[in-house]
């Protein structure tokens, strides 16, 4: 089966008011049998996990949008929530512009998004600790490959989460130079 190629965009009425959608082609629509059906539970299922994804991220205060106040294991129960619905739909639909309607949808970066997900496919939920900011997280995720290589990555995993245990973490871009200084020292040894 040729899976459904979807559109969540946002539209603007003349009043100015803004309202999130689900478009497909109308080429592709004349083509699915029970389009409209399809495309209705489609928009169910995305909004009810859009208003997860939300609560979850917000609570109930959806002004708080600060990321540096959010925990990391919140990081990663909407992950792991954004990665549930990609599983229910993925062998029906394809939504092409998904990294920007989850971008828009969650207010993240389309780069945060990504990293959420290799957070998710990297690290254990119990490496995952609220006493080190999601962004030391993703920091060392992107030094993975070159730590797997040298057979650092675990320890450096230990080595993080024990500073933020301690409440001894250096400020996240001093993190990233001692990255790089690791690997750097590792790899002349």
């Amino acid at each position: 089966m040729k899976k459904i190629p979807v559109q969540i965009v946002e539209l603007t009425s003349p009043s100015g008011k803004k309202a999130i959608d689900v478009m497909i082609d109308i080429y592709d629509y004349n083509e699915i049998e029970k389009g409209q059906e399809k495309i209705k539970q489609f928009k169910k299922k995305y909004f009810e996990y859009v208003k997860r994804a939300e609560k979850l991220f917000y609570g109930d205060n959806k002004s708080s949008k600060k990321r540096k106040d959010k925990p990391s294991s919140m990081y990663w129960q909407l992950g792991t929530l954004l990665q549930k619905f990609n599983k229910e739909i993925k062998n029906e639909f394809k939504i092409t512009n998904y990294a920007e309607a989850i971008s828009r949808d969650f207010a993240l970066s389309k780069d945060y998004h990504y990293d959420i997900f290799t957070v998710l496919q990297i690290f254990k939920k119990n490496e995952i600790l609220d006493s080190v900011p999601f962004s030391y997280y993703r920091a060392l995720k992107r030094k993975r490959s070159d730590l797997k290589k040298l057979g650092l990555f675990e320890r450096e995993i230990r080595r993080l989460n024990k500073m933020g245990i301690n409440n001894n973490l250096p400020g996240r871009e001093n993190y990233k130079v001692e990255l790089i200084n690791i690997i750097k020292e590792a790899k002349s040894n």
